[in-house]
């Protein structure tokens, strides 16, 4: 009889390391766990691997995410799960981000195992602290090396020494030895092979340099937008650093490039840990001086000050400074005079700053008498009396436009109009005076085939509706509309002008159409009815029957065309 052999408990194993050249390589750590596999009767079924990643997040680790993934699964091919020690599960600075995700595998019943440590994990109160203080030391760890790594950087930063990052267009890497000897160029793509080779800048081709100064002349002379300039860039054919089209972020960085006035600068932003991307204060930069300039010190100021004037990070005594010389050179300021200097704030940002272009006018202690005259006289400041100068003015010229406003002094300006009405077009809407494009168009060609044909032009008449608006409420105007239905039998535009009611254009004005008002009148009415001769013919007759013998004959059939039109009580 044979003995029995049991058989073998189907594990998974997780390996991770950061670099190559650590003791913890992928090779060592599988076989360690192969080792404490056949000491425990396990067999290795699956491997989850992160070479080359840090252990301080889970968000660049894809082995761990699958791990993690596969586990809560039901179908799994394993039962537990091993690993060669606790800073292999993971540097995490938060020591509960690293129990959270082995507590994971044991709510699915896959207990993980630490193959090269001293305690069993099996949840006892002393494994469970010795655990804890494991994973303490393992991000330490880290956090030790971090500070060793940027102490490093900064040194070498100070020395000249270029970190990290590809060429900048303009400029060449070049390797030295530890003597700062020149090796070779690097080309896109190489890197440093030996730790004591370094890497510094070094001038590029002349064409690159000759492109970046038209850069800087096109951005802070011709006021050039940095889309514009990439676009005139891909026009002209000029190739860019990684023979890609030129982009507003492309020329952007070169416009922000202090190597280009001899200054290398490190330390902008950092990013500890693995965490979120953060600017460092500018006392926190590291700027040394590593090369000769390719531009002037002034060009590069004057880029740098449109380009902190387009992000509004200027304060306002600099933007009244800004603007106050830009008065002094030129004796008067106007919003595109503004736009088109160089050197001062859009009035769009400065709108943004002092909340009105106003505003920094008088911040500055500037009175634009451009932009608003100020009248001998005191103008009208009441509403009703401000419509009726319009209504003067239309009946004295014919029309009536923003520039004769402007232009007499006597007369409120256009921006008062528009302060108290919102608009001109309102203005003149509630004046009674034409405010429609097309009636402007309309009269305006009316007035120049009058004087082509040497005519006097025509004399135009304030509507007088305006004038009793008040008079009259809603109820009253809908019975007009009923009287005169009752005693014409048809209601039209025509008719109310001839009579004593009031102008159809206050109708219009009250109900928004002659035709709202009819139907709020209980009317109906088309003009193809009320204006055929069958129907003025019916009418007539209507007309000549007495009141009684009508009411007695409502029943006769009227002609097609007029039955919509009658009302009979």
């Amino acid at each position: 009889m044979s003995d029995f052999v049991p058989a073998l408990v189907p594990v998974a194993q997780y390996l991770r390391m950061s670099k190559d050249h650590q003791r913890y390589s992928i090779r060592n750590q599988a076989r360690g766990i192969a080792t404490y596999a056949r000491e425990q009767g396990l067999v290795v079924v699956k491997t989850y691997k992160d070479p080359g990643e840090s252990g301080l997040t889970l968000r660049e680790r894809p082995g761990l995410q699958a791990l993690l993934a596969d586990v809560i699964k039901p179908n799994r091919s394993f039962e537990r799960l091993l690993v060669y020690d606790v800073s292999r599960w993971g540097r995490f600075q938060n020591l509960d981000e690293s129990g959270h995700y082995e507590f994971l595998c044991y709510a699915a019943g896959v207990p993980v195992s630490y193959c090269t440590e001293t305690f069993e994990n099996d949840g006892t109160p002393l494994n469970a602290l010795l655990k804890q203080f494991k994973r303490f030391q393992a991000a330490e760890f880290s956090r030790e090396l971090s500070q060793k790594v940027l102490f490093a950087q900064l040194l070498q930063a100070r020395i000249g020494h270029k970190l990290g990052g590809n060429r900048r267009y303009g400029f060449e890497r070049v390797l030295v030895d530890e003597h700062d000897r020149p090796v070779q160029k690097l080309e896109p793509g190489q890197t440093k092979a030996l730790n004591s080779q370094r890497v510094v800048w070094a001038v590029g081709a002349s064409e690159e340099i000759a492109t970046i100064r038209e850069i800087f002349r096109w951005y802070g002379t011709d006021c050039m937008s940095m889309v514009a300039i990439a676009r005139r860039l891909d026009e002209t054919g000029v190739p860019t650093a990684d023979g890609r089209s030129w982009t507003a972020l492309r020329v952007r960085n070169i416009l922000t490039n202090e190597l280009l006035i001899g200054i290398y600068v490190f330390n902008r932003t950092s990013q500890p840990l693995k965490g979120r991307r953060r600017p460092n204060p500018p006392e926190a930069w590291i700027r040394t001086k590593v090369l000769e300039p390719v531009i002037s010190r002034a060009l590069f100021d004057r880029a740098s000050q449109r380009m902190r004037i387009s992000r509004r990070r200027l304060p306002r005594a600099e933007a009244v400074a800004a603007v106050a010389r830009l008065l002094k050179a030129k004796g008067y300021l106007t919003g595109e005079l503004i736009d088109r200097c160089p050197y001062t704030p859009s009035s769009q940002t400065l709108c943004k700053l002092f909340g009105s272009l106003q505003a920094a006018y008088d911040a500055l202690g500037y009175h634009n008498e451009r932009w608003r005259r100020r009248p001998k006289t005191e103008p009208p400041t009441v509403k009703e009396e401000m419509l009726g100068v319009l209504r003067a003015v239309y009946e004295r010229e014919g029309h009536i436009s923003e520039a004769m406003l402007n232009a007499d002094a006597s007369l409120p300006s256009a921006f008062l109009f528009r302060y108290h009405f919102g608009s001109l077009s309102n203005a003149y809407r509630l004046a009674g005076v034409p405010y429609d494009y097309a009636e402007f168009k309309r009269r305006g060609m009316a007035r120049t085939s009058a004087r082509r044909a040497g005519l006097p032009p025509r004399k135009v008449t304030v509507p007088r509706w305006p004038t009793v608006d008040g008079q009259y409420s809603d109820e009253e105007l809908l019975d007009i509309l009923h009287r005169l239905h009752d005693r014409h039998g048809y209601v039209t535009a025509r008719l109310i002008r001839a009579t004593e009611s009031p102008p159809p254009a206050l109708f219009i004005h009250r109900f928004g159409s002659l035709t709202e008002a009819y139907r709020r009148a209980g009317l109906t009415k088309s003009s193809p009815e009320a204006w055929s001769r069958e129907a003025r013919a019916w009418q007539a007759k209507i007309e000549a029957v007495p009141l009684a013998r009508r009411q007695i004959g409502a029943t006769a059939d009227p002609p097609r065309g007029s039955q919509r039109s009658l009302r009979y009580d």
